[in-house]
């Protein structure tokens, strides 16, 4: 059988064709495999929350070079009141001072409340991190059902947020995922706000650090409306550690103190909190510190009503430090609802 004329004359043409669009797609393949194996922290996973999966990728890498520094994990978890408001370096420089065998990883995502830090918590532990403490940041928030800055994961199966070993055959089949997160700039921000510990370790940010982190603002103060699930899945975090064996406590994240002109629902409903708060840490017996107190910080330490700047996270973390010392060596102290502010 005869050839068409038309596929015997632009044969060469047609085969060149084809190779060469093999090689461009081996070549844009190679490039995205040599990035996602390179980029620091990228989690490999299936596409979910990218910003919590950072988060847990970045606990489970410093976890894993721990035991052979002779160093135990302190983990911090909460939303972004912990996120921008404990310093990494300010606490193990206490550590040091002390000659404490800890380091700090402070793990607060954004958003993330209970509910949120639930299951990434957990395949955190399913991935192999073994923290010696967790140390759970709550703010006014955590419990508000009607709160607008719930991050959700939108499943509790960890299954289907489960971080991946970076093996050959994983970052071929989810590289080019891993990697799209960082093609949006919104993404691409929170991975540089999260790599250079923006907000809390940046005192002085030049203007290139302004346009990398970016701000963030969260919306203004909503009303409030108690949501028992979400106290439950605190709960559950809670419980998760002490059958691991894990020591576990929670801290009061302050609030910027008040002019009286200044009302706003949900800060009328912080006693209301603390106390549902206080009443699972005796339940559970374990410590509970408070730091929403009169004269503790000013209002210059605020960069808003919820979060502190970078000299108030350094406040509160060498406040933290001197804390978790204390408990280490025995102090488990609960701080009652008459140290509220």
């Amino acid at each position: 059988m005869k050839q068409p004329i038309f596929l015997k004359q632009y044969l060469p043409e047609f085969r060149s064709l084809v190779l060469s669009a093999l090689g461009i797609a081996v070549v844009a393949y190679g490039l995205i495999a040599l990035l996602a194996a390179s980029i620091p922290h990228l989690p490999l996973a299936n596409k979910r929350t990218f910003y919590g999966l950072l988060r847990a990728q970045m606990a489970v890498d410093e976890g894993a070079r721990l035991p052979a520094m002779n160093r135990r994990m302190v983990l911090f978890l909460g939303s972004s009141v912990v996120e921008r408001g404990v310093s990494e370096r300010t606490m193990d420089s206490i550590f040091r001072r002390d000659h404490l065998p800890f380091v700090t990883m402070n793990a607060g995502t954004g958003g993330f409340c209970a509910e949120a830090n639930l299951p990434m918590f957990r395949a955190m532990l399913e991935d192999g991190l073994k923290p010696s403490y967790v140390i759970y940041g709550v703010g006014l928030q955590e419990l508000n059902g009607e709160s607008t800055t719930h991050a959700f994961f939108g499943t509790k199966d960890t299954s289907l947020v489960k971080l991946k070993p970076k093996t050959f055959w994983n970052i071929l089949r989810y590289g080019p995922v891993a990697l799209a997160p960082l093609l949006n700039a919104d993404h691409f921000h929170q991975y540089e706000f999260a790599a250079n510990h923006a907000f809390r370790d940046v005192p002085s940010k030049s203007l290139f650090n302004s346009l990398m982190f970016g701000t963030n603002e969260p919306p203004r103060d909503s009303a409030y409306r108690f949501q028992p699930i979400y106290l439950a899945d605190l709960g559950e975090i809670v419980t998760m550690c002490q059958r691991r064996g894990i020591q576990v406590a929670i801290y009061n994240a302050p609030l910027r103190p008040r002019l009286p002109s200044e009302i706003d629902v949900p800060y009328e409903h912080r006693a209301v909190s603390y106390e549902k708060i206080l009443g699972l840490t005796r339940e559970l017996h374990i410590p509970l510190w408070n730091f929403d107190r009169e004269g503790l910080f000013a209002r210059s330490d605020f960069q808003d009503n919820y979060h502190l700047t970078s000299m108030g996270a350094r406040k509160i973390s060498r406040m933290l430090a001197d804390s978790v010392a204390r408990w280490q060596a025995g102090d488990v102290n609960e701080d009652g609802m008459m140290t509220l502010e």
